[in-house]
This record gives structure tokens, sequence and C-alpha cells, in this order.
């Protein structure tokens, strides 16, 4: 028979353990086995307070978050939760403190209470959300982080920062987080210098800013000598400059800036979204200026018409080996085969991929290949298409790939797309065009067909 456990009597290092891996509510049920547990608990590393538990479940945030009188009283029955369970904890070892609630700058001696225990605990990630059940875009009467309370050795256990709808304002005497390795900022109202903050997080490894929209200009000329990893979506630069020689991985999503990397020598990963009318030429011309030595790169692009008188660049993405392209296509047959460009753009490419969405099989007049001179590419060994239905401009950008990479090991066309948005019509216009068209005129096995 096997050997049964009264989990009454564990050790105390044993039940510690056990509750160190449960969510703070789990937790605080284990507390009625007995003292130990009860002790455990008072001892529980990830202190989570969120809308989820007070609420119980979408539906009633929905209800609370539309009725005032309702949300005023969850608010006071949230913060009075959050004292009780601070006040029971022993105040030691808390790995991470988060608290992601829908409050406001009339709550600030509260959040400056609960920051208080963060640091006097150590704390070694805070994760602070105001934005559920208010606005995100409703600045008036957001929290004012407090720079003050994480002066001098109080910040110095900080390694995670997650902040998203409070206001970051002026610091002239803040010296920094001395520790701080990643950095989380999401609709966050700047009213400060952000280079005077980056500066003095020396050991920043990983930086995400989100839809912090005062945010135009994010020159950081200081060495930021240990980032790695770099996000910057939905705000409105028109000027980036990063002095930051580990590099590796870059994320854009926004409208065309001005940006400089030309200090970051190990960036390789990149992967951007555009919001320009003429995506693909920005794409063939524009990118390759800024990013020249990425290796791995996605990308996102509407393609709305084709390029009219368009003037071929001596800039290339000379390092580019994989390149997956997720393309909404509104124009035309010819603006999807002038994808064929990529193939002289990276000379050094092996993998393509692109996930086609938007096409009609059935093209409104037939596209040819007098308009892109043949280039052999001798790097090039797998391509696929996912998306593809048959249409004119992909059949002519299938075969001219199949004529001028010699390499070329696969070609792959997916006819259901990946994010299912193709018909069965499509399928099968598609599977016929291919049969058809494409099939015949490749080696053996090159060709696949899903």
């Amino acid at each position: 028979m096997p050997h049964k456990v009264n989990v009454q009597s564990l050790p105390e290092d044993i039940a510690l353990r056990i509750t160190s891996k449960l969510t703070l509510k789990e937790a605080a049920r284990t507390s009625v086995l007995s003292s130990v547990w009860k002790q455990a608990c008072v001892f529980h590393p990830n202190l989570y307070f969120g809308i989820e538990t007070e609420h119980g479940g979408h539906a009633k945030g929905e209800e609370v978050r539309s009725d005032p009188s309702k949300r005023m009283l969850t608010m006071s029955k949230f913060i009075e939760r959050v004292d009780a369970i601070l006040k029971n904890h022993c105040g030691m070892q808390v790995n991470k403190f988060a608290v992601k609630f829908g409050l406001s700058t009339k709550h600030t001696k509260h959040i400056n209470r609960w920051f208080s225990f963060a640091i006097a605990s150590k704390a070694r990630a805070v994760i602070l959300n105001l934005s559920p059940n208010r606005n995100p875009f409703t600045y008036d009467d957001n929290y004012a982080f407090p720079f003050q309370l994480f002066d001098g050795q109080n910040g110095s256990y900080l390694h995670v920062l997650q902040l998203e709808s409070v206001t970051l304002g002026p610091s002239p005497d803040f010296c920094g987080f001395a520790n701080l390795k990643i950095l989380d900022l999401h609709f966050v109202i700047l009213l400060q210098d952000l280079r005077q903050l980056l500066s003095k997080c020396c050991v920043l490894e990983w930086l995400s800013i989100r839809r912090c929209f005062e945010l135009s200009s994010l020159c950081v000329p200081e060495p930021l000598c240990r980032l790695q990893y770099l996000r910057l979506q939905n705000c409105a630069f028109r000027s980036i400059e990063f002095h930051a020689p580990n590099l590796t991985t870059f994320e854009y999503k926004g409208s065309p800036a001005l940006m400089n990397f030309s200090k970051c020598l190990k960036l390789k990963t990149v992967a951007i979204w555009i919001d320009v009318t003429n995506t693909l030429k920005y794409m063939l011309t524009g990118i390759p200026s800024i990013l020249p030595n990425v290796e791995t790169m996605h990308v996102e692009l509407l393609i709305r018409n084709e390029m009219f008188g368009f003037i071929w660049f001596p800039l290339k993405f000379i390092s580019l080996k994989h390149l997956t392209m997720e393309l909404t296509c509104w124009g035309n047959t010819k603006s999807v085969f002038q994808l064929a460009y990529l193939l002289e753009a990276a000379p050094l490419l092996e993998d393509l991929h692109f996930e086609m969405l938007g096409l009609d099989p059935i093209s409104s007049r037939p596209v040819g290949m007098v308009d892109i001179m043949d280039l052999l590419h001798y790097h090039l060994k797998t391509v696929c298409i996912t998306g593809f239905c048959g249409n004119d401009g992909q059949v002519e950008l299938a075969k001219y790939i199949l004529k001028n990479a010699l390499m070329l090991d696969h070609l792959i066309l997916k006819l259901g797309g990946d994010k299912g948005c193709t018909s069965r019509v499509h399928e099968i216009y598609g599977r016929k065009e291919a049969k058809e068209r494409l099939a015949p005129l490749a080696r053996d096995g090159v060709v696949s067909i899903l």
C-alpha cells in the first residue's frame, strides 16, 4: 500500500517550500491545517494583489467597472485586504510584490505605504499596474511614482520594476537604481527626461516602453553596457539613439523615426512594424540604413499599392539570414510580386517565410516578371508562403524564386493561413495553381503543397 503522508505534521521547512509554490490565495487556505502551515503562509515570498482575486471573474469585474458605488466599495475592500495581509506578513524574504488594481492619486498614502513595505522587505521585483477598472487614457488623476522612497540604499535590492498607468515626475536628485535589470513602462506619463533615469540604471538588461505617448525622443548617448533587449511600441518617436554595445534584440512598432544604432554592433535580432503608407519601399530602402547588420528579422507590413518608379538604392541587409514577414495585402497582384526585390536586398538570406492575408486568388490582370531583372541568389534554401491561394502575384513570386534561388531545397506552399483566414475555395484554387504552374518548374521534392 502507498505510504500516507499527514500534511498537518510536515516539518516547517517543507511547508515553507510548498507554500512558496502556491499563489497567495491558495497559501492562505492551507493556514487552517496547523500552526506550522499558518506560520508558512506568513513567510510567503510572492505577494500578488490583483483585480482577479477581488472580483472573482471578468464578468463581475465589468459590472463593478460600470457602477461607481460598487467600484468605490470594491476599492475600500481591496485596500483593507492588502493592509491586513501585509500586517500579518513577516516582512522578510519577499521576492515579488505586485499590485494590479485601478487606483489613482487619491490613494497615494496607501500605495506609498505598500511600497515602503516592499522596500523594507527587500523585494527584488515590484509590479504596479493601476489600469484595471480605469480608462488608461485618463491621466489627470494618475498616481505619481515615489522616487524619494527608493533613493539611496532603499532601491539597491530592486531588480525588476514594472509600471502601468502611473506618472513619472521630475527626480533631479534621484541617485538611481543601482541593481535594476528589468524596466517595463506601459501607459506611463513621463514628466521627466527619461535619459536621466536610464543613465542612472547602469546594469539594465531589459527595457520595454509601450504607449508612452508624450515620448517623442529617446536619445541615450551614455553607454548602457549591459542592455540586451529593447522594445519600443506605440509611442510618438521622431528620434531614437542608443549606445548599447551588448544589445542583441530590438522590437519596434510605430511610425518611421530617425534611428541610430551604429554603436550597437551585436544587434542581430529585430521585430518591426512600421506604420507608413509605402511600407515595402521603406522596408527595402529605410530599414537597411538603420539596421544593416541584423541576422534575424520579423516584419509586419501593410502593402496597399505597388511601387511605381522604384529606384534601387545600394543599401542591403548585408548579414540577414532569416526573414519572416506578416503581410496584409490590399494592393494589386503586382505589389505582391515586387517582394522579389528581397532577394537582391538580402544576398545572404537563407530562410524566407511569408504570412499573407487579404489576397484574392482571382487577379484583375496577369503580371509578368519584366519589371524585375533576374538576379541569381546563392544562399536561399527554404521559402514558405503561408496563405497561398493561387493569386497571380504569389505564383509569379514563387516562379521568380524557383528560377533564381540556385540553392533552394524547399518551397513550401501552405494553403490555409496560420491565422485561419483562408476559405475552402481559396485552398482548392491555390492547390490547382500550385500543381499546374509551379510544381512542373521545380526539381523533384522542392515544392511542397500543404
